[in-house]
């Protein structure tokens, strides 16, 4: 029987928003009740992979930061945009999750753009 001050469950929690200046906000918290501050991370089973492939991506400019979001989860997710759930929060809107069906063209499209990079590393370079 646990006592008093003993934790049965640990859980991980990514808190997302915007502040008063309406700058975007990500903090996690951990099973011991410490947060943290986030320009971009994980959570879960594989969050070290993920968070390893987003300290090598990101940068405060990114274009597309669904498009990386999402090209960081299939370097550790199989069957690709099945196992795939993506929310996005906008300043002044509602948070979204996006449907089955625009996670699978993003997946395409990242597959797309893999196949002509690795096309253009195959050729031999002009000179």
């Amino acid at each position: 029987t646990p006592g008093l001050c003993v934790r049965p469950f640990g859980i991980s929690l990514l808190i997302c928003g915007f502040d008063a200046a309406g700058q975007p906000q990500l903090y996690q918290t951990d099973p011991s009740g410490t947060y943290s501050a986030w320009k971009a991370t994980a959570t879960g089973k594989q969050a070290k992979n993920v968070r390893e492939f987003l300290e090598k991506k990101y940068d405060d400019g990114v274009a597309d930061p669904v498009k990386l979001t999402i090209t960081a989860l299939l370097e550790v997710v199989e069957s690709g945009s099945k196992n795939i759930e993506v929310a996005v929060m906008t300043r002044g809107e509602t948070l979204r999750i996006l449907s089955e069906a625009e996670v699978a063209e993003h997946v395409a499209q990242i597959e797309a753009d893999k196949a002509a990079e690795e096309e253009r590393a195959g050729r031999p370079q002009a000179s």
